[in-house]
């Protein structure tokens, strides 16, 4: 029979994979949000911010959990602790952004949790494959395959929308210029 190292070492093709796309994404989400950071960084730019970041953030988490099963010599504990501790911090982000939310110009509170549904369902599985992980059962790494998809496509998509609604901001004028540049009536 073999050992939980060695099952766990057959995913490493995986999980290399997924580290060298989840890197590359943010790096060029890096690069163009600090070409456009004076627009996504306004005020009346907000949600543009808030894509951004949960953009950001979802390549990092994919990249976090790829590296964890990259590292060599695992262990059922070894491997769930640091999963254990990046919902920790994944959570407690999340309580912070929706604690934001609620306290912005909608207060809904379900508007923070709506935004964050994925995150919140990606945070669910990455706590289903850390118990059983910890319990030895190395077929619980399936269930990091759709945490993993979630976090790429939502981050994909949210970079997507964030260059589309960029854009829109930068064709619409403000209305401090559409004022300078329409013609006084007296």
């Amino acid at each position: 029979m073999e050992s939980f190292n060695d099952l766990i070492t057959r995913w490493q093709p995986f999980f290399s994979a997924v580290a060298g796309v989840a890197a590359t994404l943010a790096g060029l989400l890096f690069v163009s949000l600090s070409i456009n950071r004076e627009k996504i960084t306004a005020q009346e730019n907000r949600k543009l911010l808030r894509l951004a970041q949960r953009s950001f953030a979802d390549y990092l988490y994919a990249l976090f959990i790829s590296l964890m099963f990259l590292m060599p010599n695992h262990e059922s504990y070894g491997l769930a602790i640091p999963l254990f501790m990046v919902v920790a911090v994944r959570v407690w982000f999340l309580i912070r952004v929706i604690q934001r939310s609620t306290k912005g110009e909608n207060p809904a509170a379900l508007g923070g949790l709506r935004e964050n549904v994925i995150q919140i369902v990606s945070c669910l599985g990455l706590v289903v494959a850390g118990v059983e992980i910890y319990r030895g059962q190395v077929l619980a790494t399936f269930f990091l395959v759709p945490v993993i998809a979630l976090l790429l496509c939502n981050a994909s998509l949210n970079a997507w929308l964030l260059l589309i609604m960029e854009r829109t901001a930068e064709e619409e004028p403000s209305d401090a210029t559409r004022q300078r540049s329409e013609p006084t009536v007296r």
